[in-house]
C-alpha cells in the first residue's frame, strides 16, 4: 500500500491506518469536486488493477461531508462498473462519524454500549464491592466513554453521555435518581465527562 498515497495525493488526500485505507477528496465547487473525486477514483481504479487488487464494496463506502443547508452532490463512485453504497454516517477508527459531523449517530451508538454497562453494574453490585464495581466501571464503560473523546465531547449531544455517567455513579453508590452525583464523584474518585475532556 505504500505507493498508493503517491498516485491520488495530487488531488486528494489519503489517510491509511492499518489495513484501513480512507481517501479525502475536498472542493468548495460542487463541478470541481465532481472532477476530482472522478480523477482520483479513476487513478485509484488503475493502481487497484495494476496490483491485481479489488475493492471489498460489502465495506467501501462514500459519504459527502456537507453543512445542514447546503445539498449533497449527486455522485456515483464506482470500480469496475460497481458502485460503492452511499451514505449518511460511517464508521471511522471505532468512531461514528455523520455527513454534518453533529456526533449524533457517534453518541446514540455509544449510548446503546453505556446502557449495557450501566446494567452489568447493576447485576453485579449484589455481589460485589464498592472497589470491584469500579473496576468493572473502568472496563465497561469508562473506557468506551473516554474513546475518541477529543473529538465529540464539545458537541450538544455529550449531555446525554454525561447523564448516563451520573447514572452509573448512582448505581454504583445505590442511590436514587435525584441525589447530586457532585459528592459521589469525589467520594469515589471518578472524573465527570466535562473534566475529562479538558483533560484530554
Amino acid at each position: 500500500m505504500n505507493d498508493l498515497p503517491k498516485s491520488i495525493n495530487k488531488t486528494s488526500a489519503p489517510v491509511i491506518s492499518a489495513d484501513d485505507t480512507s481517501i479525502l477528496v475536498a472542493h468548495l465547487g460542487p463541478i470541481d469536486f465532481n472532477k476530482n473525486s472522478n480523477l482520483v477514483f479513476k487513478t485509484l481504479n488503475k493502481w487497484l488493477k495494476a496490483n491485481e487488487l479489488s475493492l471489498n464494496f460489502n465495506k467501501t463506502k462514500y459519504i459527502h461531508f456537507t453543512t445542514k443547508r447546503n445539498k449533497s452532490v449527486n455522485l456515483k463512485v464506482g470500480f469496475n462498473n460497481n458502485f460503492i453504497t452511499t451514505c449518511t454516517y460511517t464508521k471511522f477508527l471505532g468512531m461514528t462519524i455523520n455527513n454534518t459531523l453533529s456526533w449524533y449517530n457517534h453518541t446514540e451508538s455509544i449510548m446503546k454500549k453505556l446502557s449495557k454497562s450501566c446494567y452489568i453494574i447493576r447485576n453485579a453490585k449484589t455481589c460485589m464491592s464498592v472497589s470491584s464495581l469500579k473496576m468493572i466501571y473502568h472496563a465497561f464503560f469508562y473506557s468506551v466513554m473516554s474513546y475518541g473523546i477529543i473529538f465529540w465531547c464539545n458537541s450538544s449531544y455529550s449531555t446525554m453521555i454525561f447523564k448516563m455517567q451520573k447514572k452509573a455513579i448512582r448505581v454504583i453508590e445505590g442511590c436514587g435518581k435525584r441525589v447530586s452525583c457532585r459528592n459521589l464523584f469525589k467520594k469515589l474518585q471518578i472524573l465527570p465527562l466535562a473534566s475529562q475532556y479538558m483533560l484530554s
